[in-house]
Parts: structure tokens; C-alpha cells; sequence
């Protein structure tokens, strides 16, 4: 049996289910076609020095790979951003460089890394891109920054999270939720008065709408993107006793559920984006400018609307469209045909990867 170099995977290792469905789909995608292994290294944690580059990354990997999250933002890292090398060791890395599904993290409103990039940080950014072989981002935001610095031949496409493999599920009637509240204006312990109106808000609405889904004969569950949503669960249940709860590190346990839901209503992108992946019909309620442009690059814009505004009636009558049977079949035909389209080009990437680990294996 062919024995190939390990990938060395950079990301960001933290409970944020969004980075852990990128590597799920990236990792799955690659080990289709090759059974190569992977070494993986926290963003936060494992800094890239002169020695580990030369004496481990050069001699016993294949490749060097970072892939997801906000990284090309300002951060207090030996490069400026979010990847914990010096600048000037880039030149040291002999093995291809691969980029994937990366993203900027300028998106919230009082969010302390929405700074400009500084120049050093730019001139990193560039110049790490122009070592690479690949380069895919996330968002249109990210790949015009990174043409506005000078980077040429990245691609855009969706965050590899939308290309997860999920096996055919029979739908059944019911609806996945999922509320929001790991950032201080969504309702996170700093959060303030504002915060916690913002909860107590999503949280009425929600069971609003709950109800209203169990009183046409749906079962409605809750999907914890982060074990300190259960808080969320627990003040729900109280306005919604049918309500159920799924909170776990099991993704293919939450894809089996988004997949026989009939559709989601989800405020954290990563909630779309696994409802996405497994055939099902979302509605976003969004925070941020990045889900917006998500919607956009999938071509549903109409699906989204503001969490901070009064978006009852809007969702309720979104509600009761996907209740149609017709609507609700010709949407989960859309979603499982653009994500067919779309995937081609994921797909194009992922074997230029594996044609790239074996040429130097």
C-alpha cells in the first residue's frame, strides 16, 4: 500500500460547529479519493516556527493546509493575522501551500476585529497567497480584499461547510430551529441591557412561531450549534413544552436531523449552511453582513431578514409558504440543484489537491 505524506491541516480547534463542518466536508472530500492522513494544528495554539518548517513540514508532509474561519483578519499572531507564523518564514515552506474557505472576520457590528488590515498584514496576506497553489474564500467580501491587495488567481466559492456528504433522508413534518446568543448584542453573560432584550425577543418569537408549526400538526426541534445554547432550550421549553432538543458534537447526528426536516429557520450561518448541505430549505435570520452574502451567492435573499428588527409577521408568512406543498417541493429542488452546480467546482478543487499530495508523496 502506497504510504503518503500526512497533510499538516491548520484551522481553528474550538467548539464552533461552523469550523468543524469545513473540516468534516474537506477531510471527507479529500479521503474519497486518497487515504492520506492529517496532522491537525489550532490556529490559536501551534505556532509554524523556522525549525518546525524545516524539519518536520518540509521533510514528513505533503502539503501545508489552513482552511476556514476569518483568518485574513487583524490579529495578534507572529503574522499580523490569524495564522500563527512569521512572515518571513513563509519562504522557507517547500511544500505546496493550500487555502481554503477562508473568510474576514469584519462582519459584527462592535466587534473588536473590525479594524482595517494594517499593511504589514496585507503584504503577509499577499504574500502568502502568492506562494499557494490554491485559494479558495468564502465570501465576495474576502476575494475583494484580496484583489484590492494585489492577490490574483483566488477563487470564490461557498464555504466548503454547504458540501458536506449527507445520505438520502426521508423528510418527515417537521422543523429545525436554532437561536443565536455566543456574541454580547445576541445576549452572550457581557452582553448588557441590549443584549439581553435581543434575547428575550428571539426567544418570544420563536415560540411564537413554534407553537404556531405544532398547532398545523409539525414537531419542532432544537438544534444547539454551541452546548451554551442549552440555556436557550431550557427557557423555550418553558413557552414550548412539545419542543425538542438536540444538543450534541455529533454532526452527523445534527445533518440527519436538518436532512429529514422539511425545512430550518436558523440565525447562525452554519445552521443554513448544514440545512444546505442536507437538501432542506432554510430560513436565515441573520446578524451579521456575511450571511447576507451567503444568501446572495445561493441566490436567496428573499429567505433572509434581520435579527434585529421586528421580523415576526415576515417570518410567519415565510413560514406558512414553505407550509405549501408544492412551494416546499419546488424549494427543496432548488436547494439540492444549485447545491449539485455548485459543488462542481468544490469538487474541481478538492482533486487538485489530491493530484497535489501525491506528487509530493
Amino acid at each position: 500500500m502506497k504510504l503518503w505524506k500526512p497533510v499538516m491541516y491548520y484551522h481553528v480547534d474550538t467548539s464552533n460547529k461552523g469550523d468543524w463542518a469545513i473540516k468534516k466536508s474537506i477531510t471527507e472530500a479529500i479521503l474519497s479519493r486518497i487515504e492520506v492522513p492529517f496532522s491537525y494544528f489550532s490556529v490559536k495554539n501551534d505556532e509554524l516556527t523556522e525549525s518546525r518548517i524545516i524539519n518536520q513540514l518540509n521533510k514528513d508532509c505533503s502539503c501545508l493546509m489552513i482552511a476556514g474561519s476569518g483568518l485574513y483578519t487583524n490579529y495578534a499572531k507572529s503574522s499580523g493575522w490569524y495564522f500563527p507564523c512569521k512572515t518571513e518564514l513563509f519562504s522557507k515552506i517547500k511544500v505546496p501551500i493550500i487555502l481554503m474557505g477562508l473568510g474576514c472576520n469584519q462582519n459584527l457590528q462592535g466587534n473588536i476585529l473590525n479594524s482595517e488590515l494594517k499593511e504589514e498584514v496585507k503584504e503577509s496576506i499577499k504574500l502568502i497567497n502568492d506562494l499557494s497553489v490554491v485559494s479558495t474564500v468564502r465570501d465576495v467580501k474576502t476575494f475583494d480584499l484580496l484583489d484590492s491587495i494585489g492577490v490574483r488567481g483566488h477563487q470564490l466559492q461557498l464555504d466548503p461547510g454547504n458540501f458536506l456528504s449527507v445520505p438520502k433522508i426521508e423528510k418527515e413534518k417537521r422543523v429545525a430551529i436554532q437561536i443565536a446568543q455566543h456574541a454580547p448584542i445576541l445576549g452572550r453573560f457581557d452582553g448588557g441591557e441590549e443584549g439581553r432584550k435581543n434575547r428575550y425577543n428571539n426567544i418570544i418569537i420563536y415560540a411564537e412561531i413554534s407553537n404556531y408549526l405544532i398547532s398545523k400538526g409539525y414537531s419542532v426541534v432544537f438544534i444547539s450549534h454551541d452546548a451554551l445554547e442549552q440555556s436557550l432550550a431550557v427557557d423555550l421549553l418553558k413557552l414550548v413544552p412539545e419542543l425538542e432538543v438536540l444538543n450534541t458534537d455529533n454532526l452527523d447526528a445534527m445533518l440527519y436531523e436538518y436532512g429529514r426536516c422539511q425545512f430550518s429557520i436558523g440565525m447562525k450561518m452554519h445552521s443554513n449552511i448544514m440545512s444546505f448541505a442536507a437538501g432542506t430549505p432554510f430560513i436565515s435570520l441573520y446578524y451579521d453582513v456575511k450571511t447576507p452574502e451567503y444568501l446572495k451567492m445561493i441566490h436567496r435573499e428573499s429567505f433572509g431578514y434581520s435579527v434585529f428588527e421586528d421580523y415576526y409577521q415576515w417570518l410567519k408568512e415565510k413560514v406558512t409558504s414553505l407550509m405549501d406543498k408544492d412551494e416546499l417541493k419546488y424549494q427543496t429542488a432548488l436547494i439540492n440543484a444549485l447545491k449539485n452546480i455548485k459543488k462542481i467546482g468544490f469538487d474541481k478543487v478538492i482533486n487538485i489537491v489530491v493530484n497535489t499530495i501525491k506528487r509530493n508523496s
